[in-house]
C-alpha cells in the first residue's frame, strides 16, 4: 500500500497528464456500472444477453453459419458481468497502472491505460447494443 501511494504522489508531481487518463478510465469504468444498474431489470425472468456472428453453430453445415448468428435469451445473472468489468476497469487497472508506470515507465502504462480505456468503449457499446439503444 505504501508503495502505491509513493506511486501515485511521484505521478501526480510529474505527470498530470497521466492523471488525467486516470481519471478518465475511472470515469468510464463508473459509467459503465452506472449505466448496467440503471437499465438492466433484475426481476426478468429472461432478456437478450447475446449477440454474436457465429452464435450457436455447432459444425457440419455452412449454410447455417448464416442463420445461426444474433442474440440469444438468457438470465439476468449473466449482465452482471458488466458492472464487475467497470469496477475492475476503473479501479484495479488504475493500481495495476501506477504499479506499471514506477516498474515500466511511462509509455507501457499510458499504453495499459489507454487500451483499458478501449476496452471499456467496446464494451459500453456491446451493452447499448444488448439493451437495444443503438
Amino acid at each position: 500500500m505504501k508503495d502505491i501511494r509513493a506511486g501515485v504522489k511521484k505521478i501526480f508531481r510529474e505527470d498530470k497528464a497521466f492523471i488525467a487518463m486516470m481519471v478518465g478510465l475511472f470515469l468510464m469504468g463508473g459509467l459503465l456500472v452506472f449505466h448496467t444498474l440503471i437499465h438492466f431489470k433484475a426481476g426478468g425472468t429472461t432478456m437478450y444477453i447475446g449477440y454474436s456472428d457465429i452464435g450457436e453453430f455447432s459444425g457440419g453445415d455452412w449454410l447455417s453459419l448464416w442463420s445461426s448468428g444474433g442474440y440469444r435469451t438468457g438470465g439476468w445473472m449473466e449482465m452482471a458481468v458488466f458492472p464487475i468489468m467497470g469496477v475492475v476497469l476503473g479501479v484495479l487497472h488504475n493500481l495495476f497502472a501506477i504499479q506499471v508506470y514506477n516498474r515500466r515507465g511511462r509509455g507501457y502504462a499510458v499504453a495499459m491505460v489507454f487500451l483499458s480505456m478501449m476496452v471499456a468503449a467496446g464494451a459500453f457499446v456491446l451493452l447499448m447494443r444488448l439493451l437495444g439503444e443503438i
